[in-house]
């Protein structure tokens, strides 16, 4: 939760006010659960209260949840959320705020987003075609975290691997069910070293593989062009049903 992210434009010297707001949300027969913890800091004065409204990045909407009124930093509390703020949240709809007495409209604001993190284990044996050489000791990790923003995600990854045949000349995310050969959708780095990190934005048509657990990640060398080490990415949940 930053100044910058506020509508309007909160007044005075705000630039260093930040927070968190993070959530888990727990479904229910009329919406849901929200069990929440706020956190904040370099604010102009006390924070008066916080909130979770509904509306779009970049416009301002109705309070839906009172979170605390006054706060203090490191506040936690549940809230029942009905259908329609649980629709909001899952499509980039709603966001927290933080009010103080200069600026009684809101002092630092984060959209809320659903945030869902994987972790697969890369195995020569899951490569589709089999590679060739003594690959039965090569390993890798691949970890990520999607945020969804409405129809696209940002998409933050860490890769590791050791005993490869050789070098790896490059490792993309595919396409593609579990024992079957799919096309490239992201590349991740060429060449790559094993600890390597990214960050990217992915639009609507990988978000939903990723979802559905289509995507498969894999490593590439000399040896092995094709692919030597792979995982299935399983689905990412990211929506409450």
């Amino acid at each position: 939760m930053t100044a910058a992210e506020e509508t309007p434009t909160p007044k005075g010297d705000v630039g260093a006010a930040r927070g968190t707001f993070t959530a888990t949300v727990t479904k229910t027969d009329s919406g849901a659960v929200l069990t929440w913890r706020l956190a904040f800091s370099n604010l102009s004065g006390p924070a008066n209260a916080a909130h979770v409204h509904v509306a779009p990045r970049g416009q301002a909407g109705p309070v839906r949840v009172p979170l605390c009124a006054p706060c203090t930093s490191g506040a936690t509390g549940n809230a029942n959320i009905d259908a329609a703020v649980l629709n909001a949240i899952q499509n980039d709809g709603a966001y927290a705020n933080v009010h103080t007495a200069l600026n009684p409209a809101g002092e630092i604001r984060g959209q809320v987003s659903p945030v869902a993190n994987f972790r697969t284990a890369l195995r020569a044996r899951q490569e589709v075609p089999r590679p060739r050489g003594n690959v039965g000791r090569a390993r890798g990790t691949f970890a990520g975290t999607v945020t969804r923003r409405g129809t696209t995600a940002v998409l933050a990854w860490r890769l590791t691997f050791s005993r490869l045949t050789g070098r790896a000349v490059a490792a993309h995310i595919h396409r593609g069910l579990p024992g079957k050969a799919g096309p490239v959708v992201v590349p991740l780095c060429a060449p790559c070293r094993s600890g390597v990190r990214g960050r990217m934005n992915v639009n609507a048509s990988v978000l939903a593989a990723l979802e559905a657990g289509r995507m498969y990640v894999n490593v590439h060398t000399g040896r092995n062009p094709a692919g030597e080490i792979r995982g299935q990415i399983l689905p990412v949940a990211l929506r409450i049903s």
